[in-house]
């Protein structure tokens, strides 16, 4: 895949990868003069004949794009890049809570702990009392509350991440 064939957005770096996708940087360029870091997810290669995968993918991205909420990654767009699916969301400033963790140690101060459990818990209320138009439950369920799923912004705001 050319970095330049990534539906109005330009790739800037790779981020990491989970089981199921890739995770870059990116910066928006469908408009020009105007320019927005983001994070697009994509289907790895290898997955994107397997309907099983890609159904599991799309459902991901049908939920994310619901969730609206100060402490759970915004998503912006859902589209097709060489015929993969890609989810475009929210830039977070910051490190995994398991990062801060690991490089604070007994220096993580007890108040930016709370900090970032309080709004990671109140992140993941909305997502379970989210839902559908009609008024009946979305029945959203994160199935992997990690530090490494819990993202503690410069700002101190923790944010849930990958609903997936």
């Amino acid at each position: 895949m050319n970095q330049l064939d990534v539906a109005g957005y330009r790739v800037l770096a790779r981020l990491g990868q989970g089981g199921m996708a890739r995770v870059f940087v990116a910066c928006s360029e469908k408009q020009p003069g105007f320019t927005k870091l983001l994070v697009l997810k994509i289907l790895k290669e290898d997955f994107g004949t397997d309907p099983e995968i890609l159904d599991m993918f799309v459902q991901e991205a049908r939920i994310a794009a619901r969730l609206n909420h100060a402490n759970v990654v915004q998503t912006y767009e859902v589209g097709k890049v060489d015929a993969l699916p890609f989810i475009a969301m929210e830039f977070l400033e910051g490190q995994a809570l398991s990062t801060v963790v690991r490089r604070l140690g007994k220096g993580f101060p007890l108040a930016l702990q709370a900090r970032a459990l309080a709004d990671a818990l109140c992140g993941l209320h909305y997502a379970h009392e989210l839902t559908e138009f009609d008024g009946t439950s979305m029945g959203i369920v994160h199935r992997d509350v990690s530090p490494q799923n819990v993202f503690l912004t410069y700002d101190g705001t923790g944010k849930i991440v990958d609903f997936g």
